[in-house]
């Protein structure tokens, strides 16, 4: 499932963030700890607000949105979150710029987190009163995680700080480690799920629009 169909529309098109940047926008507002209602994520997919031409027109957009958030719902619900087909590293490095898909999706992703940190620092403080010797290997896993989705969500930028570091060879390297991105996120959802474990189960308490 994806966004595609909504983004056929012009229209819709001319007023939302592009459809990877909303799609990895989405999936990070799942993976939150503590799931966030609809008022909270979908401005995120809006970029020019104020612009709907009718209720029609918003109705059909909020319906795609919500039934996409759903659907990175129940596939992290059943350990089957993927990254898209479209989150690849080309070969041309050209394209390695921060508007490609790969980059896109890892700004939305982004995105959410940075949007719901205080949900993540709140169930990082209860799993660490509840158990703390956890919390070295969850806090070492969780920066490696995020590092490597800043990482492809600026490749250049990651690039000129890699140099400024002396790692010359960085720019060689990316490719192999972009192989690694899916067990990243995968890291990064079970982080999530841990954490989740110290508050109320929250696939349960979402069940529809406000």
């Amino acid at each position: 499932m994806n966004l595609l169909q909504i983004y056929q529309k012009p229209e819709n098109a001319a007023i939302l963030h592009s459809r990877y940047y909303v799609e990895g926008a989405m999936f990070g507002a799942g993976v939150s700890p503590e799931i966030p209602m609809p008022d909270v994520w979908l401005p995120w997919a809006i970029q020019h607000q104020g612009q709907m031409k009718n209720k029609k027109q918003a109705d059909a957009i909020t319906d795609a949105l919500f039934d996409y958030f759903k659907y990175c719902l129940q596939l992290m619900k059943e350990n089957k979150q993927v990254l898209p087909d479209y989150c690849v590293l080309e070969d041309d490095r050209e394209s390695w710029g921060p508007d490609s898909a790969l980059s896109q999706w890892m700004q939305g992703l982004l995105t959410a987190h940075s949007s719901m940190e205080k949900v993540w620092q709140n169930a990082w403080k209860l799993m660490q009163a509840a158990n703390p010797e956890q919390a070295p290997i969850l806090a070492k896993k969780l920066k490696h995680s995020l590092g490597m989705f800043s990482t492809f969500a600026d490749v250049n930028l990651a690039i000129e700080q890699a140099r400024e570091r002396g790692q010359e060879d960085f720019t060689e390297k990316l490719p192999l480690i972009a192989q690694s991105l899916h067990d990243t996120l995968e890291t990064y959802v079970s982080i999530s799920g841990e954490l989740a474990s110290y508050l109320p189960n929250q696939f349960e308490t979402f069940v529809q629009k406000p």
